[in-house]
């Protein structure tokens, strides 16, 4: 089946424009995006723009359509139905979640919607709480249409990174797709570690009491990024691969 959808989404470029719109508006619905492996589509929707196989301005434009397209229906939900939506089945298991998005809007507000849409589980529902909790139009619009901007682009490119690596041959003891793998993999350590350490000195308020794990990790995870890189570099491929995702974004 993954197979046969690859093979579909490289064919034409008009159906995997189409797929990606069908992805992210039903990955920015509220509720619909818990049961949608948003991250994992998107990173294969890269891979086929880092590939050329999709322009990329014309990714971003239909992914900011239906991100925007998903989060006002999800908001104009909220506003109007937020007495019933308490008492849908579908609702009830993500009770929590909705609570934490609401402490979320209420100590942050329209900056809650813009960073909630890149990190934390509840950007799938922030919308429609921001909806139930009757936030302006004016608040909530400027800081939805931005997020919604930077959003395609941001979840693309790890795939479209990806993507421009493939085919490029083997040099030396590591093959270039390897070293940018090894390089994904300790960035992402570092940033979880780094959001880990970041909660911690904001409700703690030090840095001394941190847990040695995080601390000394995101340390450890800091230096393996930076070698990675240097890696990368120096790398006799990657005046090559520059080349290939500057052409792929240009």
């Amino acid at each position: 089946m993954e197979q046969w959808l690859q093979s579909l989404l490289g064919h034409s470029s008009e159906i995997a424009l189409l797929v990606l719109f069908v992805i992210v508006l039903a990955e920015s619905t509220a509720i619909v995006g818990l049961l949608i492996p948003g991250t994992v589509l998107m990173f294969s929707l890269g891979a086929l723009v880092g590939n050329g196989q999709i322009d990329f301005w014309s990714a971003c434009a239909v992914g900011f359509i239906a991100a925007l397209l998903g989060d006002g229906l999800s908001y104009l939900l909220g506003s109007r139905y937020r007495s019933q939506l308490h008492r849908l089945p579908i609702i009830r298991p993500h009770r929590r979640l909705l609570i934490q998005a609401r402490l979320v809007l209420r100590h942050h507000g329209p900056i809650g919607i813009f960073v909630g849409r890149f990190l934390g589980p509840t950007r799938p529902v922030l919308p429609m709480v921001a909806g139930m909790l009757s936030m302006p139009s004016r608040r909530f619009w400027p800081a939805c249409t931005l997020a919604c901007l930077l959003w395609t682009p941001t979840y693309l490119m790890p795939g479209i990174l990806a993507g421009a690596a493939i085919g490029l041959a083997s040099h030396g003891t590591f093959s270039f797709p390897m070293l940018l793998t090894l390089a994904a993999i300790c960035l992402g350590l570092l940033v979880w570690l780094g959001s880990q350490a970041l909660r911690f000195v904001l409700k703690q308020r030090s840095i001394s009491k941190m847990p040695r794990h995080v601390s000394w990790g995101s340390l450890s995870s800091a230096a393996a990024c930076s070698v990675a890189a240097w890696q990368i570099l120096i790398h006799p491929l990657a005046p090559s691969y520059g080349a290939r995702v500057w052409q792929v974004l240009s």
